[in-house]
């Protein structure tokens, strides 16, 4: 008994979608980075209201801090590290 053209089709069809699917979910993961963790300022004082000057505050800081921004109420400078693995 062969299979009827309406079958083969729609097994092609979804071997071409699932094909699809898998490529998409690995070209989401290339270049994935690890979480940025996120700490207070030592040295940020006053209230946090310029995201720049937090920045500049948490890079001097640290060589380990990657960046910095304002949060909470009221708003205070926390540090952004890379999270360990």
């Amino acid at each position: 008994m062969e299979p009827s053209r309406r079958n083969t089709s729609l097994s092609a069809t979804t071997a071409i979608i699932l094909l699809l699917v898998i490529v998409a979910a690995e070209m989401g993961s290339v270049g994935a980075t690890r979480a940025a963790c996120s700490h207070l300022s030592r040295y940020f004082s006053s209230l946090c209201l310029d995201d720049h000057s937090c920045e500049h505050v948490c890079k001097t800081e640290s060589d380990d801090n990657i960046g910095g921004a304002c949060d909470d109420f009221p708003p205070r400078c926390y540090c952004q590290t890379q999270c360990p693995p």
